[in-house]
């Protein structure tokens, strides 16, 4: 399992803020609500202004949603306002912003694809400079997801919370976030009292 350290997602996070623009808000707003809400890649794209106007948690619908299982997730302040930022700039943009109008739109005014999303957050990545010897990103989108559930794992969240946000259908799904890395198998040798 991959996951961006939390210096990484900082830097990627700080590379993604900076920079202005319509499709830069929008690019804002995506990387946020995955490593804040942990959204697969296709329920992301699937995402309509509806799901998340003036909310502090978002629906996923059934129809979007892996298995067709309908769940609520929270929405972490900062993903709150580069969502209701990036709605403002929709409207200014003159693109639609009705409830069933996609959250996020490619450049031809249509709903993001997956890949197209996918392709997005690795240019990210590459231009945070979180690269690989040959160049090409070192995370995915799904890294993102992974992330976002291991800093909660990190921070005490009960694993039968991190299900549900997740939309796991088991416990030994979430359990993946539980797998010790070698920094914390140092500090528990280290940490004799």
């Amino acid at each position: 399992m991959k996951y961006l350290t939390e210096k990484e997602e900082k830097t990627l996070l700080k590379t993604v803020r900076e920079i202005k623009g319509h499709k830069a808000e929008r690019d804002a707003a995506i990387i946020e609500l995955i490593l804040c809400t942990g959204l697969r890649a296709a329920e992301l794209v699937g995402l309509n202004v509806g799901d998340v106007r003036g909310k502090e948690k978002l629906h996923v619908r059934a129809e979007i949603a892996k298995r067709g299982k309908e769940r609520f997730v929270p929405i972490c302040t900062d993903a709150q306002r580069l969502v209701k930022r990036h709605v403002a700039t929709k409207l200014a943009a003159k693109e639609s912003i009705r409830d069933d109008a996609p959250l996020f739109v490619s450049r031809n005014g249509g709903r993001l694809a997956k890949r197209s999303l996918q392709l997005t957050v690795e240019q990210w990545i590459i231009r945070a400079g979180l690269t690989a010897s040959t160049g090409e990103a070192l995370y995915s989108t799904h890294s993102l997801r992974h992330t976002c559930f291991k800093r909660m794992q990190e921070r005490g969240v009960a694993l039968t919370t991190i299900q549900k946000i997740a939309g796991h259908a088991s416990l030994a799904s979430t359990g993946i976030y539980t797998e010790a890395t070698w920094d914390e198998m140092v500090e528990a040798v280290e940490a004799r009292g």
